[in-house]
């Protein structure tokens, strides 16, 4: 499938490749272990967490996002975001429409002296099990292609890639190609709908 729009003149060129990836939670999930001693916590509401901005947490805790923060030593060194609700993807300029009983993860970020330690597809298992145990059906996760690092981390886990998206912005002209495998996630972009 393809879709175009223009939204006005812009100074850009832009040309991204998203693979999307989703991991059944009605199988239980093999937790990565990590290389280095790591805890985990999930948060439901706005904590103070020096590796992330405050207004970026209280913003999203206030759209109903849940926080996913490993510690090492009782020092955060990751984390990651899980949206229930709608959350724009900003990679793409597009929305993602999230259906019940699914949960995206997104934005996240290890610190560099913890990279190549399997923390980041260890918080990814750890989320999926603690939303498995909350009756979630799907987890979904996005990475661009040429995020190499994080495309490694998100397949360690065995999630599933379902979908590929092309997505082209010239001067404002914007066209997102899609190349859907086997998908049982409902949820969508908002150009798919």
């Amino acid at each position: 499938m393809k879709r175009t729009r223009f939204d006005g003149f812009e100074v850009v060129w832009r040309n991204e490749v998203m693979n999307m990836y989703a991991l059944d939670l009605e199988q239980k999930t093999n937790i990565v272990k990590p290389e280095l001693s790591v805890e985990w916590s999930v948060h439901e509401c706005s904590v103070a967490i020096n590796i992330i901005e405050q207004s970026i947490l209280e913003e999203r805790s206030a759209k109903g996002d849940n926080i996913l923060v490993a510690y090492s030593m009782k020092n955060p060194v990751a984390y990651l975001f899980a949206a229930k609700v709608d959350t724009w993807v900003g990679e793409i300029d597009d929305w993602f429409h999230v259906a019940p009983n699914e949960v995206y993860l997104y934005d996240a970020h290890t610190l560099p002296q913890y990279r190549g330690k399997r923390v980041y597809p260890f918080l990814i298992c750890s989320a999926a099990e603690y939303f498995r145990k909350r009756a979630f059906h799907y987890v979904m996760i996005f990475s661009t292609a040429r995020n190499v690092d994080s495309v490694k981390g998100i397949e360690r886990c065995n999630a599933e890639c379902y979908e590929v998206v092309n997505y082209r912005n010239v001067l404002g002209w914007k066209c997102w190609r899609y190349h859907t495998g086997k998908r049982h996630v409902k949820s969508r972009l908002g150009n798919e709908i």
